[in-house]
């Protein structure tokens, strides 16, 4: 049996995914159904069977891995400073909203996105100004010419983006990356970019962090990365941003003060294991989900009823569902025993989210169940 295809049965654990769904197949928040990677496993393990879970420093050895990772994966040479440890990407997004905008001024955020980029701002006390994607040639596009019109107005001092997209599942190249940055460049809008999903893209293409593209767009990027979503540790946590420009890094350290914990020890363990021992374990991942996709594309993608576009990365389907002439989408494939996501919370109302990363005869199942409400 592939190591993906193990069933774990999480309904009777307190998993805010499964708990209590029984027979419900819960392919909603994103989290994944695949078991820790042996290594990090281990690693906790050991760490526990130390005796006593107290406070632990950040290794430097953690740092080298981090510093060997960005290095090697996508020729991005960071320093040690320039590393600002985090519980996970989402006190990011909001720590960026708190330090790196004024009162009066507002934050950029594409939609559809990851509800928590919504809740940023408004959190901080800002205005939000939604930037919506455009689907050209059957693809999920960043809108350039509305974003150059808003990033033209002084006031709109903060872009928050995506990349892999969740949920359109959209990779942007580095032609799109540039053109974007070129935008924020001249208009001096700093941008904070979500990169959690770089390990889980598909089809040979590959992942472009915004800010290696050159020093000066460095200069003007926060990344965000962490291994929770790849290595099946999302519960964990643990997460990191990546700031060259001091001025930002040290705006973006007096608002965590006092608020955001240093990383517990077992997320530490967890986190210098994946990044360090689970590379094989990361392609065999990205192999299944990928086939996953695979699967899932070819049996719905001609279904009467629900539209979709393939995703470039991360382990969701964006399904529209408004040809169906359902009116409650979401109710009603919960009755035939599958949830998904809500789009609303995502900014449509008119899809629901997918996730696939689970296993493939949980998918089977939920696509069977599926198609019992789309057939004529």
């Amino acid at each position: 049996m592939n190591y993906f295809d193990e069933v774990i049965n999480r309904t009777e654990t307190y998993s805010s995914r499964w708990q209590g769904r029984d027979d419900v197949l819960a392919l909603t928040v994103g989290d994944s159904d695949f078991r820790v990677p042996p290594p990090v496993q281990g690693a906790i393990e050991k760490r526990i069977a130390e005796g006593v879970l107290g406070y632990d420093t950040v290794p430097d050895s953690l740092i080298q891995v981090i510093k060997e990772r960005l290095a090697d994966r996508y020729n991005w040479h960071v320093q040690p400073d320039w590393l600002v440890f985090l519980p996970g990407v989402v006190q990011g997004l909001n720590l960026s909203c708190r330090a790196l905008t004024k009162d009066g001024e507002a934050v950029i955020v594409e939609s559809p996105v990851y509800y928590p980029f919504f809740d940023a701002p408004t959190n901080s006390q800002r205005a939000m100004k939604l930037l919506p994607a455009e689907m050209i040639n059957n693809r999920w596009a960043f809108n350039l010419r509305e974003f150059a019109a808003l990033a033209a107005d002084p006031l709109n001092a903060l872009l928050l983006f995506c990349n892999p997209q969740n949920p359109l599942g959209r990779v942007s190249s580095e032609r799109e990356l540039r053109a974007m940055a070129d935008i924020c460049r001249r208009e001096k809008v700093i941008i904070v970019s979500d990169e959690v999903h770089c390990d889980v893209v598909y089809d040979g293409r590959p992942h472009v962090p915004l800010a290696a593209l050159d020093e000066s767009i460095a200069d003007m990027t926060v990344t965000l990365m962490g291994p929770s979503k790849t290595f099946a540790i999302s519960g964990l946590g643990g997460a990191f941003a990546i700031i060259p420009n001091e001025n930002l890094r040290q705006r973006f350290h007096t608002a965590s003060a006092g608020l955001i914990p240093n990383l517990h020890v077992l997320a530490i363990a967890a986190m210098e294991a994946a990044y360090s021992e689970c590379d094989e374990w990361c392609e065999n991942e990205r192999q299944y989900l990928e086939s996953n996709r695979d699967f899932l594309v070819a049996a719905l993608n001609n279904t009467p009823g629900v539209n979709l576009i393939s995703p470039e990365g991360t382990y969701f389907l964006w399904l529209d569902f408004s040809p169906s002439g359902l009116n409650d989408p979401y109710g009603t494939l919960l009755e035939a025993g599958v949830e998904l996501s809500p789009g609303g919370k995502f900014g449509n109302d008119q899809y629901l989210r997918l996730n696939f990363a689970s296993p493939r005869s949980q998918l089977e199942q939920a696509v069977s169940r599926i198609l019992s409400k789309l057939s004529p």
